[in-house]
């Protein structure tokens, strides 16, 4: 049997912070995340799946937006005339989520939960739970069915598993416990890097964001094509992102005038953009005077971004041995700024500060100084403040 996998499609994600930094850029994601199911469609149709899994976080929130509501309905609608049903759960994003406030989606997709556990299609018996809460601390598996014999068994779990750098613990399960459950494959969701976990007889695979939204999520988003047979599980990755975040450094020391620069990074640009729309953060060296001024480096950006296609700035950074900002005192400030940013007490109380700030803002832009953005919050910080300081001359 054949199916596709995937997970943390976040549809109606409102990319504020996005749109604060690059408009364009916001309007091509949103654009984007649809476009992304609109191929996972494609490649099950293509590939004859026999299910499309998706393991929670299809919406962003508890409050739908109409317009991804409509899109999700066609796309699934799409699936259910090719003869394909959709099996899904809840994620901690859309757990809350009414999906009846507007009728049934499709007559071919079908919500596991705990009233309503498996559904079996042909050999195969899938089992899934979704989130009823945003938060869900302890593991959700003991409360999985058991394995049912002579069939195929498949699971869709969303969880941080045993625990992954920048997430919190939901629901968490160790691998151990997981793939011991008795299941052929696992269908995960929540961490949006992909990865794959085996023992003798079970796979468990998180296939990662289909479309990234932000710098922290790079590379080529996707989902997981799987196959089952007497010979074992198989998972190859399936290319579905339409734009791509990556992080380009640039050596500008060659470039002396600010008509250079721009050829430079136009170059760089273009190079990057051959493999399709990506959205760039440049990290510059060598870059002469433009390290006292960010702005006008990010307006240089700009510019040549605008000779290429299909090219985006993200952000522009300054890489530099912090150490070397300046002589004798300036450079030991330089180091103490930078082993105090990353002691727990400075991110207690700055997180304390910068969640205060974030209550008093308006909804519509509190996603700028969102938990998951304060580490790149205090990079950039102490990036401006060293570039001020070595505003009479760059270290190299």
């Amino acid at each position: 049997m054949r199916f596709l996998h995937s997970a943390d499609l976040h549809l109606d994600s409102p990319l504020r912070s996005q749109a604060l930094k690059n408009a364009e850029l916001a309007a091509t994601l949103r654009a984007a995340s649809r476009s992304a199911l609109a191929r996972i469609v494609d490649t099950a149709i293509a590939q004859d799946v026999d299910a499309l899994l998706l393991a929670g976080d299809v919406f962003d929130s508890g409050q739908i937006d109409v317009a991804s509501r409509a899109a999700l309905a066609a796309e699934l609608g799409r699936l259910g005339a090719a003869g394909i049903p959709t099996v899904m759960i809840r994620g901690n994003h859309d757990a809350l989520l009414d999906m009846a406030s507007y009728g049934p989606i499709g007559d071919s997709v079908v919500q596991l939960n705990r009233d309503t556990p498996t559904f079996r299609v042909g050999e195969a018996s899938i089992h899934g739970l979704g989130f009823t809460t945003r938060h869900v601390a302890e593991t959700m598996l003991p409360d999985y069915p058991v394995a049912e014999p002579g069939r195929i068994n498949i699971g869709l779990m969303h969880t941080s598993l045993g625990g992954a750098e920048g997430h919190d613990p939901y629901a968490p399960c160790s691998e151990a416990d997981l793939l011991g459950w008795g299941y052929d494959y696992w269908g995960l969701g929540h961490i949006h890097k992909r990865f794959e976990r085996r023992s003798e007889r079970s796979l468990a695979v998180m296939p990662g964001i289909p479309q990234g939204r932000s710098i922290r999520e790079t590379g080529q988003g996707s989902a997981t094509l799987i196959e089952i047979d007497g010979a074992g599980v198989r998972a190859s990755e399936v290319p579905i992102a339409l734009v791509r975040f990556e992080v380009q450094p640039l050596d500008l020391s060659g470039a002396q005038s600010q008509a250079a620069q721009i050829a430079t990074m136009a170059d760089a640009m273009r190079t990057a953009g051959a493999a399709g729309p990506v959205a760039l953060r440049l990290r510059l060296r060598g870059a002469g005077s433009l390290p006292g001024t960010p702005d006008f480096a990010r307006q240089l950006a700009e510019e040549a971004a605008a000779q290429t296609t299909g090219v985006f700035v993200e952000a522009v950074r300054f890489d530099r041995d912090r150490t070397a900002v300046a002589p004798g005192v300036l450079s030991d400030l330089a180091a103490m700024m930078a082993e105090d940013a990353a002691s727990a007490g400075f991110r207690d109380e700055a997180g304390a500060l910068i969640e205060e700030w974030r209550r008093a803002l308006p909804r519509e832009v509190a996603d700028v100084l969102a938990p998951e953005g304060f580490d790149a919050l205090v990079e950039e910080g102490i990036e401006m403040m060293l570039a001020r300081l070595g505003a009479g001359g760059e270290a190299s």
